[in-house]
């Protein structure tokens, strides 16, 4: 009798010491998940107001925003700003106690004051844009209207007509802090030689093999990419080239000169 107690005390040990690292592995496994959780819930976080930053200067900061559908973004405020729609926007906008509907096509283009607000993407789809948030304050904007029709320069690499007049460029928005042109080249086009004498970001709305050639020097490939956007100093070092569509799509980009 007394070994049966003994055998059944020593099963109850091991059953016990057996448990032990099961049990430790339990808690292992929910620290594990909680951890997993909360770096869930930080990622989660990270993308109610999710953008890129693609250039930043003392100027301007580049932005690449975009939302999931049915995603909404915290209470946040911008600057002065310019926008570059990639995407169509069906979106509901919560500021001062109201909220809107705001609708826009994809490929369009728009001015916004400095706004707190809070945003809802509503439609099935995601939506992205390129936004420029401007670090000096010029106060509000004042939209210049200007006939940039009239050239007197020939277009060649001893005489450049200024971007703003090259046939292929259309300046469609202009006020104190941006001049934006709406450029268009299709394919088997070749553009004025012109010239650029301020920064500027391309916002590049359809890809196209192109090529260029500056002022002294030969030809070379340029292809563009759809939805990319980028940064070209002007204004410290001016520049004066040409563009050739080689390809067999149109070359669409919006490009945003910074003025001083």
């Amino acid at each position: 009798m007394e070994t049966v107690r003994k055998s059944s005390w020593i099963v109850v040990v091991v059953a016990a010491i057996v448990a032990i690292p099961a049990v430790a592995m339990s808690f292992a496994n929910m620290r594990d998940l909680l951890v997993v959780r909360a770096q869930a819930s930080q990622s989660d976080a990270a993308q109610i107001t999710p953008n890129k930053v693609e250039f930043e200067n003392d100027q301007v900061k580049v932005i690449r925003g975009f939302l999931a559908p049915h995603q909404k973004t915290l209470v946040h405020s911008h600057p002065y700003r310019f926008g570059v729609t990639l995407t169509k926007n069906d979106l509901m906008i919560a500021s001062d106690g109201k909220t809107v509907p705001s609708k826009k096509n994809a490929q369009e283009i728009f001015w916004s004051e400095p706004v707190t607000h809070q945003v809802e993407n509503v439609s099935t789809e995601r939506m992205e844009n390129i936004e420029l948030e401007f670090k000096k304050d010029k106060g509000p904007s004042v939209e210049v209207k200007k006939d940039w029709s009239n050239r007197t320069a020939k277009g060649t690499t001893d005489d450049p007509v200024p971007v703003e007049q090259e046939p292929h460029h259309r300046v469609i928005f202009e006020n104190q802090y941006v001049r934006v042109l709406d450029v268009v080249v299709k394919p088997g086009e070749t553009t004025l030689f012109h010239k650029h004498s301020l920064d500027n970001i391309p916002v590049i709305l359809t890809g196209a093999d192109n090529r260029t050639q500056f002022a002294g020097k030969d030809w070379a490939p340029t292809p563009a990419k759809a939805e990319s956007v980028g940064f070209i100093p002007g204004a410290a070092k001016p520049y004066v080239h040409r563009i050739n569509n080689q390809g067999s799509t149109t070359f669409h980009v919006i490009d945003i000169q910074l003025l001083p």
